[in-house]
């Protein structure tokens, strides 16, 4: 609880209530000639407070999605796994990482289905958003649960590695994408919170493939896109889903 004006008001409430303004004044300037001019002034304090709030949520809400969200997967029969930023949260910490903001799954992409989204909203999750190419070789889902995102990153496999796409997003609001490269080494089912989660079989080479081998050093401000070891930029037309 918080006190303000000498009434007790619920902390979730008010950072709830805090955000919302700050988006309305952010769309209200859309329609203010100097916009261009005031936007400097608030944003980066709106991307600050976005994050913070972002990472509460994470933190307070984090398990919880996850475990709905590797249930809905278990029940609709999609196989996945932990991936990036939790897979290295649970191995190298125990835990999800405190200061990050989104779960990541990995499931195959051939098991992709348009039944995978309608399971998620019948659960209760939003859909954000998806991304494909024309030839759908690469594929990229995020729903959200209690202000929670839930990536998912399709992989294609052969014998001793596989490879996923991630869709990020640049400063002018337009989508790249970069294809992640690492091993295939099968996979084993290790106990988090209670509830059996798929991950690498080897963990370690996995996490050292994308964060290169001083993985054990939590670092703030990584990010995968650009800052993977085993990414390279892949030149296709971005599909909004």
């Amino acid at each position: 609880m918080v006190k303000i004006n000498n009434h007790l008001y619920d902390q979730k409430q008010v950072e709830e209530e805090y955000m919302d303004r700050f988006e309305k004044l952010k769309h209200l300037t859309r329609y203010i000639p100097f916009k261009d001019s005031i936007r400097p002034l608030y944003m980066p304090l709106l991307s600050i407070l976005k994050q913070r709030y972002n990472t509460k949520n994470f933190n307070r809400s984090g398990v919880e999605v996850l475990i709905k969200a590797s249930k809905i997967l278990d029940d609709i029969k999609v196989f996945h796994w932990l991936e990036f930023g939790t897979l290295l949260g649970v191995v190298r910490d125990g835990k999800l990482i405190k200061h990050d903001s989104d779960l990541d799954l990995g499931v195959f992409i051939q098991d992709y289905s348009p039944s995978i989204r309608v399971a998620f909203e019948k659960a209760g999750f939003e859909y954000k958003h998806g991304f494909t190419v024309s030839d759908q070789s690469a594929r990229e889902q995020t729903f959200t649960l209690q202000n929670v995102s839930v990536d998912l990153f399709y992989f294609t496999k052969d014998d001793s590695s596989m490879h996923c796409h991630i869709f990020g997003l640049q400063p002018d609001k337009t989508r790249k994408i970069r294809q992640i490269n690492t091993c295939n080494s099968g996979f084993k089912l290790v106990k988090f919170e209670g509830k059996e989660f798929n991950i690498p079989q080897d963990e370690i080479q996995r996490l050292v493939d994308t964060y290169g081998d001083d993985y054990k050093i939590p670092l703030k401000g990584w990010h995968t896109p650009n800052d993977a070891l085993n990414s390279q930029m892949v030149d296709k037309e971005v599909i909004y889903l």
